[in-house]
């Protein structure tokens, strides 16, 4: 019996490679819904506060709540839902990809750091990130500027009454929740639509091989 002809064997590969492709998908879907995004101050006096001052940068001013009691400045920052980069120095230079490129060389405005406490004034941080220690129920600051002020806001306007007065109000990131949903029933239709296409593409192998063997058969 001759084997099947080239193009059904391209068929095949290539339903095998549009499952491939959703189960890459899934994973992916999986990954943005654990991702955190800042999402307002604490409201429990358990978490750190943090707040991104974007407004150099013609960007918001933005606040996240780091759970429970984050080592580091640097964690707490990520915890809130921010994402840092580094220079080659190892320093912050860009927060949420913001200033774009992140520069390498000193240039009069850097990302200061700062801490309150909930009723306090911004007070400029003496030691990096990574070294510093945040009490829960505190207040963590970042600001790109020439290090003279601290974030926009204090902390006392970001109480649990109000905690997100200064966000904006089209948020251009959604939630890790909307972006679950979502990404979720993109991969069922998907994947839905790879086995209806994979089981066609079965079935006229099937009949083109037993067409082919009855064929030889009469012969």
């Amino acid at each position: 019996m001759r084997k099947p002809t080239t193009a059904l064997h391209h068929l095949l590969a290539s339903a095998l490679l549009l499952l491939a492709s959703t189960t890459a998908v899934t994973v992916t879907a999986a990954g943005a819904e654990a991702a955190p995004t800042p999402d307002g101050a604490c409201t429990d006096g358990s978490g750190v506060t943090v707040v991104v001052d974007l407004t150099d940068l013609e960007g918001e001013l933005e606040v996240g709540c780091a759970a429970g009691d984050p080592a580091t400045g640097r964690a707490a920052l990520t915890a809130a839902g921010f994402t840092a980069s580094d220079a080659s120095s190892g320093m912050i230079c860009a927060i949420n990809a913001s200033p774009d490129p992140c520069p390498e060389t000193f240039a009069g405005s850097y990302w200061s750091y700062w801490s309150a406490e909930p009723a306090g004034t911004w007070i400029a941080q003496q030691v990096g990130a990574d070294a510093s220690d945040p009490a829960p129920g505190g207040f963590e600051g970042w600001r790109y500027n020439d290090g003279a002020s601290g974030p926009g806001v204090l902390p006392a306007a970001l109480g649990s009454s109000d905690p997100t007065p200064v966000r904006s109000p089209t948020p251009t990131t959604m939630t890790g929740t909307s972006v679950g949903v979502d990404a979720s029933s993109s991969v069922l239709y998907l994947i839905g639509v790879a086995m209806v296409g994979a089981a066609l593409l079965i079935g006229a192998l099937v009949v083109a091989r037993r067409r082919r063997a009855a064929s030889n058969s009469s012969d």
